[in-house]
């Protein structure tokens, strides 16, 4: 989709909200944890506004919401950390394939509690840190404010990576969780992008091609002409006037093309 390229450019909410489209639809657990810590963190920050704005002594209410959230917020980061473990090496090897080797990437979960130390841990770190959320309004730690850290030949690609790199890495994330996904629902998972080839060079637009042409259903749209090489498992369609044509395998088509 067009907003897809903000998974290596945008902001870290673009992060989480990878993690999360793809985690909902393989684990209802997971669904159900982000669903119930939604519900506690958006309960706990009223309460946190309402005590920078009163300073009551009510602050001692946030030690119900606290240990409410923290049960599902470790579910929360222990699944995140497991999807990226599972898809990492499938990013890195795709986003050197795509790039003809000339990308190196790396990518790490980074949370904002520290998964190791456990629940408890977690509880008595959000106790110290009580005065300076109360301070602030806002609930600073846990799963909304966790990043995934990416890399590309070892500075961070949000900041310093060209718009191919940010394309590359962001279309080998999206490769990588298809090839997740299918394996968890045990049945092919469909591929939709929106511009895919945009502001890639020829040799990574072919690469690309040739990668999802392995990658099972894939619909690919675009506004304008895409290179779509000869094969003979394509199927073109061309939105005019208001109606879907299917057209014969040409090259240079604008509208939408599927690759079976």
């Amino acid at each position: 989709m067009p907003e897809d390229v903000n998974i290596t450019s945008g902001s870290p909410k673009h992060h989480r909200a990878f993690l999360d489209i793809y985690l909902s639809q393989f684990s209802r657990s997971y669904l159900t944890d982000l669903t119930e810590y939604q519900r506690i963190l958006k309960q706990r920050n009223t309460l946190l506004k309402k005590l920078r704005r009163t300073g009551s002594v009510e602050a001692r209410q946030l030690d119900v919401w606290d240990e409410s959230m923290v049960a599902p917020a470790f579910r929360i980061m222990a699944a995140r950390n497991g999807f990226i473990d599972e898809i990492g090496a499938k990013v890195i090897e795709l986003s050197h394939l795509i790039s003809g080797g000339q990308d190196t990437v790396e990518i790490a979960y980074k949370p904002r509690l520290a998964l190791a130390d456990g629940a408890n841990s977690a509880v008595s770190f959000l106790k110290k840190e009580r005065d300076r959320e109360i301070r602030m309004g806002a609930s600073i730690h846990g799963p909304h404010r966790d990043i995934i850290e990416i890399k590309a030949n070892g500075e961070p690609v949000r900041e310093f990576g060209s718009m191919g790199q940010k394309k590359t890495v962001m279309l080998a994330m999206k490769l990588a969780a298809l090839s997740a996904l299918t394996a968890h629902r045990g049945e092919p998972a469909i591929l939709i992008l929106d511009e895919a080839f945009a502001v890639l060079d020829n040799a990574r637009e072919r690469q690309l091609f040739e990668l999802l042409s392995g990658s099972g259903q894939v619909f690919l749209a675009s506004a304008v002409a895409m290179k779509l090489y000869s094969r003979n498992d394509i199927k073109v369609f061309e939105v005019r006037d208001g109606s879907v044509l299917e057209r014969p395998d040409e090259k240079g088509l604008n509208g939408a093309t599927m690759l079976a």
